[in-house]
């Protein structure tokens, strides 16, 4: 895996240059450069699961009965479904990728200020057929899935997704030399979030709804109060 080390916004620009001649390239940002490209359900609160009858599959089912209730447009197979899964927390082997590195960054900056953030970035060579692939529980190995425009988050986060048939494997595991990472050291976080803000990469821009909106003003109002240096009021 190549690694990259950056100290201003500008050298982060420069390095998302490095992949601009190829439209292939996909990126996740982490905002701790330690945790490792794994998704929900390849982590150890849920990859025992199985053990208890409680598996991947039975979950998505589960879920897929009580959400027809709260959907408008019903998804046409379980690729679509699962997507929208995952956009809305359920524990799935997808792990969301972004076509846009400046969506990528503002993850990566966003949170765990006290520690280094990461960048992943890697060219895609295989996608998900859905004419072989009928349900994500037929993948094998491991492959790139691009959803359809089920969701505006997903359109507007230009989402794409990697699944593996073992998603307790790390990412960086499987694509060792073809991945990339770039660090951005913690002090670099509060600085390149405000530069992402000025190009409208925010948490509202990227999320779209009234959570994200509410969340993104009383963001703004406690920054702008500490940045003025201004105590609020008691009470």
């Amino acid at each position: 895996m190549k690694t990259y080390t950056i100290n201003t916004f500008e050298e982060l620009i420069l390095t998302f240059e490095k992949f601009k001649d190829n439209s292939s390239y996909i990126f996740r940002g982490q905002s701790d450069t330690s945790w490792k490209l794994i998704p929900k359900a390849g982590r150890n609160e849920f990859i025992q699961r199985d053990k208890f009858g409680l598996s991947d599959n039975r979950l998505f089912r589960s879920w897929k009965r009580y959400a027809i209730n709260y959907i408008k447009i019903k998804p046409s197979n379980d690729w679509e479904w699962y997507s929208l899964a995952q956009h809305h927390g359920l524990a799935t082997k997808l792990l969301d990728w972004s076509k846009n590195p400046l969506i990528a960054a503002f993850f990566a900056v966003n949170d765990n200020i006290e520690n280094d953030a990461a960048i992943y970035t890697f060219r895609i060579d295989k996608f998900i057929d859905e004419t072989i692939y009928e349900s994500p529980f037929d993948i094998k190995g491991f492959a790139v899935y691009y959803p359809h425009g089920i969701s505006t988050r997903i359109i507007v986060q230009r989402g794409v997704f990697t699944i593996s048939e073992h998603p307790e494997k790390p990412v960086e595991d499987v694509l060792k030399g073809k991945l990339h990472k770039i660090i951005i050291p913690k002090d670099l976080k509060k600085d390149i979030k405000s530069r992402l803000e000025f190009y409208d990469i925010n948490m509202f821009s990227i999320f779209q709804d009234l959570d994200s909106l509410s969340d993104y003003l009383n963001n703004f109002t406690v920054e702008s109060i500490n940045l003025l240096n201004i105590k609020p009021p008691v009470g």
